[in-house]
């Protein structure tokens, strides 16, 4: 079960994912600082995620699927707002993202995403790839991150990560 950070980085470790403390790269308070400047005071759950592994994580994510790390956040973030308000302006139906909207993450250019109102945690929604149709992924950034885990130990014992 992972409930808290603690038990989110023993799982990390025990289950193959990240083999050494070089693989497990968290973001500086620094940078959760930049971002929290520029799309508001992020839920304490996903700081501590992003404290934990927002550089690097071992065999959590695929690369090629996923865009999960500071530095695609940053972009991805950038990318999503344009994205939609060029389709907006050009008269698509497009669903804009909620006042306070981080992407969390994207999945072939889909995002996840949070609310950055310094709740202590909150759900986690996904934009479909329809650009109308904004669903809930999860009642909470940790369930969210569970579901990672869980992915990634699949895919390890089936040796394909």
């Amino acid at each position: 079960m992972i409930n808290n950070i603690q038990e989110l980085r023993e799982r990390l470790f025990t289950s193959g994912i990240v083999k050494n403390e070089q693989e497990l790269q968290g973001c500086t308070s620094e940078e959760i600082a930049y971002i929290e400047s520029k799309y508001g005071v992020l839920p304490r759950t996903y700081r501590e995620i992003l404290g934990l592994l927002g550089h690097s994580a071992g065999k959590l994510v695929r690369g090629s699927e996923f865009e999960f790390y500071f530095d695609q956040l940053i972009k991805m973030n950038e990318w999503q707002q344009e994205v939609i308000l060029e389709s907006i302006a050009e008269g698509e139906d497009c669903t804009p993202l909620p006042e306070k909207a981080f992407c969390i993450c994207a999945l072939y250019g889909d995002p996840w995403f949070i609310i950055a109102d310094g709740q202590d945690d909150c759900s986690v929604y996904f934009l479909h790839d329809d650009c109308i149709t904004i669903k809930e992924a999860s009642k909470s950034v940790m369930d969210w991150i569970k579901g990672f885990v869980e992915d990634a130990e699949y895919w390890i014992r089936k040796g394909l990560r």
